[in-house]
C-alpha cells in the first residue's frame, strides 16, 4: 500500500474544498490549457463530420452531434475553471469544480453511450423500415 501514500491528499476533504488552494505553476497551466483546447479541437472535428454525415445518415450525425456537444461543453467549462483557478478567485477556484466537471461528463458520456447501445438500433430499423415504404408511394422519388 505505499504507493497510494502519494494520492493521500486526494482523500482530504480540504484538498477539494479549499477556497484558496495553492497556484497553479506554469507547467501545469499549460498542461490543462493544452487538455482542454483539445476538447475543443475535437468538438469542432465532430460537428464537421455530422455535418457532412446529416443528409445521408442523420441518426449517425445525431450521435456525433452529441459527442461534439459534450466535448464542447467539457472544453468550455475546463477552461474557465482554469481561468478561475489561475486568478486564485477563492469559491470558484476550488478544486471541487473541476472533480464535479469530470463526473459530469462520466454522466454525459454514459448516456450517449446507452443511447447508442439501446436506443440507436431501435431507431435505425424504424428508419430503414420508413425509407423502404417510402420508396412506393408516389412522389417520393428524389426531387430534381
Amino acid at each position: 500500500m505505499d504507493f497510494l501514500r502519494g494520492f493521500a491528499p486526494f482523500l482530504d476533504f480540504h484538498y477539494w474544498f479549499n477556497p484558496q488552494p495553492v497556484p497553479l505553476g506554469p507547467t501545469l497551466v499549460g498542461g490543462i490549457l493544452a487538455f482542454f483546447s483539445w476538447f475543443l479541437v475535437v468538438a469542432v472535428v465532430l460537428w464537421l463530420i455530422a455535418r457532412g454525415l446529416k443528409r445521408e445518415e442523420p441518426l449517425k450525425a445525431g450521435i456525433f452531434l452529441r459527442f461534439a456537444s459534450l466535448m464542447a461543453y467539457t472544453g468550455a467549462i475546463g477552461l474557465l475553471l482554469l481561468l478561475f483557478a489561475y486568478e486564485q478567485l477563492p469559491v470558484l477556484g476550488m478544486r471541487f469544480w473541476v472533480l464535479s466537471l469530470f463526473i459530469l461528463f462520466l454522466i454525459w458520456l454514459l448516456r450517449i453511450i446507452i443511447y447508442v447501445v439501446k436506443d440507436y438500433p431501435v431507431k435505425r430499423k424504424e428508419l430503414d423500415e420508413k425509407r423502404r415504404l417510402e420508396k412506393y408511394l408516389p412522389g417520393s422519388g428524389k426531387k430534381k
